[in-house]
């Protein structure tokens, strides 16, 4: 017969490890449809207990358009920090090329207006809004995400959308971006249907850019980036340089609006180049667990 204390140790030990197995993080699938009828796969990770403190966060998958991995790549920091974590999957075949993706399905060419009714950047509030109401999340309190082909995704959903509900957006490891320049769209300002309250509105709200700090390849890593690559290498080398850029621009469009600039820039000490998973994503899960709070 167990001595008591014994008895003690081995019951806690259970409930210990009866805490531990229940605390894995749950994964999922669901659809999303819109007003018309068009339907984009969801894929998410939250805690095994939704409570009070529980907050969204939207994350935007590669050019691979692999939404299942991505959710996969959060789901830990899902369970650690409390998050719901939610991918939509936007296909090539519905949101075909960087035209549909990357840049947000607004528009195929320059001189093309607009269309944010029909953009991919117009599933993201739809997703929000349903995904609190699934979840039944008690904040209202959300993050965006994109690394790669998803952040150029986000910086420009931030620009096109100042409206938007969210309270953190980051994006990081971008290959070029849309600049504060008199540039040509998608490169520039020019013909992006941006105007200056657009960019004022933008720029109150709190955005982040994450650039890895062994983001440095000079070379062109798909056929339509090498097709642009004279475009994208005016500005800068390599990732790293061009975000830095990018922000550079930022500041100074910021103090030719006068505009208090709620957007920051942060270099993540990287090792493995071009790389989400392990590089990114803590830092990213951090962050918002502090600021969604």
């Amino acid at each position: 017969m167990l001595p008591f204390f014994m008895k003690i140790k081995t019951s806690i030990f259970f409930v210990l490890l009866a805490l531990a197995l229940s605390a894995e993080a749950e994964n999922g699938f669901y659809k999303v449809e819109k007003v018309n009828g068009e339907e984009i796969n969801l894929y998410f990770a939250k805690p095994k207990y939704v409570d009070k403190k529980t907050r969204l966060v939207v994350v935007m998958h590669g050019r691979k358009r692999n939404a299942e991995e991505y959710r996969d790549q959060w789901s830990d920091f899902a369970n650690e920090l409390n998050l719901v974590v939610v991918v939509p999957e936007f296909s090539e075949a519905q949101f075909p090329m960087v035209w549909g993706y990357n840049y947000g399905g607004i528009k195929t060419k320059p001189e093309e207006l607009s269309n944010l009714n029909d953009s991919s950047f117009s599933y993201i509030e739809l997703v929000v809004n349903q995904a609190l109401k699934k979840f039944r999340l008690k904040s209202d309190n959300w993050g965006l995400y994109g690394h790669g082909a998803g952040a150029h995704f986000v910086h420009r959903y931030v620009l096109y959308y100042p409206e938007s509900s969210y309270t953190l957006a980051i994006a990081a490891n971008l290959g070029w971006y849309l600049t504060m320049t008199d540039k040509q769209w998608p490169f520039g300002l020019k013909n992006s249907d941006i105007n200056e309250e657009m960019l004022k509105k933008s720029f109150q709200n709190y955005f982040l850019l994450m650039l890895g700090m062994s983001d440095i390849s000079t070379k062109p890593n798909t056929d339509y980036v090498a097709s642009i690559f004279d475009k994208v290498t005016d500005q800068g080398s390599h990732r790293l340089e061009r975000g830095r850029n990018f922000f550079n621009g930022v500041l100074s469009k910021s103090r030719e609006l006068d505009t208090f600039l709620k957007w920051g820039m942060v270099e993540v000490p990287t090792k493995d180049g071009h790389s989400n998973t392990k590089q990114m994503v803590p830092f990213a899960a951090e962050l918002f667990f502090e600021r969604l709070k």
